[in-house]
């Protein structure tokens, strides 16, 4: 900070002129002029801003409670418990989604804008479906694999019967190719009557069980996993 000097202020006095007969004496002398001190001590320091106030911490947030660990989907079970020889399963038409797609598709091209005509074809379609399924047989220590459907008259269609050899799988799958010819309208149309034990090494299925009434095959595209419920 700068220092403040006072200005020197001069006190002339006059002379006084004594008259008179009597002794002249000497004038008084003039009084000192005061003497300007210059200030003592240090020059003030300039106020120092207030430091900042230091954030005052956030609380430290509540760790969130562990969410409860989700419960363990449960196991499917053992596909030897559910695919016993003879047990049939139906096809399900609404847990398809592959097969449902495709058939709507196909359904709303027949109807051409009519949603009445796609819906009665839709109904069709789920009905027939519902006539459809698959089972295992056993002929001794021979699996058989059977895709069946209906007739008119109520009668068993063979799709497909053939005999499998189940080959390593885990517990809820039962994994299997051909191991022989197999008969029915859709082996015939395949080729599946004649053998051709390059081509059974080449194409293994699986029925994967899903839980105690429900199983599933991967089925080519478009129709994607097919899923079966256990006739009642």
């Amino acid at each position: 900070m700068s220092r403040f000097r006072s200005r020197l202020v001069l006190l002339a006095a006059a002379l006084s002129i004594v008259s008179g007969a009597c002794k002249k004496e000497p004038p008084p002398a003039p009084p000192e002029p005061p003497k300007t001190e210059e200030p003592k001590g240090e020059a003030p320091k300039a106020e120092e801003p207030p430091a900042a106030a230091s954030p005052t911490a956030a609380p430290a947030e509540a760790s969130p409670a562990a969410a409860p660990a989700a419960a363990s989907p449960t196991a499917a079970p053992d596909a030897a418990s559910v695919l016993t020889p003879g047990s049939k399963f139906m096809f399900a038409l609404a847990d398809s989604p592959d097969a449902m797609a495709l058939h709507k598709k196909g359904c709303d091209e027949e109807a051409k804008g009519d949603a009445d005509k796609a819906k009665a074809c839709m109904d069709k379609v789920a009905a027939q479906g519902a006539n459809e399924g698959i089972r295992l047989e056993k002929e001794g220590d021979q699996w058989v694999f059977v895709s069946f459907g209906k007739k008119d008259d109520g009668s068993e269609e063979l799709f497909i019967k053939g005999p499998v050899a189940k080959v390593d799988s885990p517990a809820h799958e039962f994994k299997f190719k051909a191991a022989g010819p197999a008969a029915g309208v859709q082996a015939l149309k395949m080729g599946l009557d004649k053998f051709d034990p390059a081509k059974a090494d080449a194409m293994i299925m699986t029925i994967e069980v899903v839980d105690a009434t429900t199983v599933a095959m991967p089925a080519p595209p478009p129709k994607g996993r097919l899923v079966y419920k256990k006739a009642q």
